[in-house]
């Protein structure tokens, strides 16, 4: 590897769901690539900030960069572990309702 961790980029098309590490700083999660690689959602694990990042590179160290980015926005979080308790929860608390009105 390199000494200069900014050496040798090259374009590259992220994996979704994927967490990839910044090369000015943060962790990425991939949300979505399009088809011709040429943009991908990113998402900020930390503040949730999400853009469409157009013409990623890469560095030997794995870093990753874009050109720029468009329609940055928060969103809030979706933990799908903790939305499908969050279901199950409610489904229960629903079937609890219907059972006691058949009391």
């Amino acid at each position: 590897m390199s000494k200069n961790r900014r050496e040798n980029p090259r374009r590259f098309r992220p994996t979704v769901d994927h967490v990839y590490e910044n090369a000015g700083g943060g962790k990425f999660r991939c949300q979505y690539v399009a088809e011709d690689g040429e943009f991908a959602w990113m998402q900020n694990t930390a503040s949730g900030w999400s853009c469409r990042c157009q013409g990623i590179i890469r560095y030997e160290d794995g870093t990753i960069e874009w050109d720029y980015s468009l329609y940055g926005h928060f969103e809030k979080f979706q933990d799908r572990e903790e939305e499908e308790r969050r279901v199950i929860r409610m489904q229960i608390l629903s079937m609890s309702n219907a059972m006691l009105c058949m009391i």
